[in-house]
């Protein structure tokens, strides 16, 4: 529920003071009529939208309006021949801003309910850091296969498939253990090259 007015006339009496007081009358006059319409424009929005609100909002922003109004009128001395309707103009000015500001607080609640804890975040940076790394292991065992010779890519793709080294080696009418052995030494020489060329 919208909290009560703030007054037309305490809110005016921070802006600096007119020399029209006519003007200054009927500003009092409009905003006075104005505020129980803004009151009902507040309640239909909050039976389609609801927004969690303490009245402080709605209260803050008609004292924007009602400042920002007077000092219109003031730079405009007395003509008002651009506002026909001074209670209209502070309505619309009203609603407009009212709903800038309920989509400004609907983007921060849902900034805030999007990352809740400092623990999600956490998460979230460790699950990006392992999945940073992942793609880096992928990258570097690319570069790698990329650079084997004929032989040992073949016994890479043979392991990467699950077959033993004893099998391979008898595809390759040669003993396992020197399948192995031959593997590792080509490979302790190309991490070699690699790590020497960073």
């Amino acid at each position: 529920m919208p909290a009560p007015e703030p007054g037309p006339e305490w809110v005016l009496s921070g802006v600096r003071p007119r020399s029209d007081s006519a003007t200054e009358s009927e500003l009092l006059k409009a905003a006075r009529s104005a505020w129980p319409k803004a009151l009902a424009h507040v309640r239909q929005v909050q039976s389609q939208n609801p927004f969690n609100d303490d009245g402080l909002l709605v209260a803050e922003v008609w004292e924007s309006v009602l400042q920002s109004v007077s000092m219109t009128l003031d730079r405009m001395n007395g003509r008002r021949g651009e506002i026909e309707d001074l209670e209209a103009y502070l309505l619309g000015s009203f609603y407009h801003r009212l709903n800038r500001a309920l989509k400004k607080e609907q983007r921060r609640e849902e900034t805030i309910r999007l990352v809740s804890s400092v623990e999600e975040l956490e998460v979230l940076g460790a699950a990006n850091q392992a999945e940073q790394q992942n793609i880096e292991g992928t990258l570097h065992a690319q570069e790698i296969l990329d650079r084997m010779d004929e032989w040992s890519r073949k016994v890479w793709v043979a392991r990467e498939y699950g077959y033993s080294w004893k099998h391979i080696g008898r595809v390759l009418g040669v003993p396992g253990d020197s399948v192995m052995l031959r593997f590792r030494r080509r490979m302790k020489i190309l991490r070699a090259r690699l790590s020497g060329g960073r």
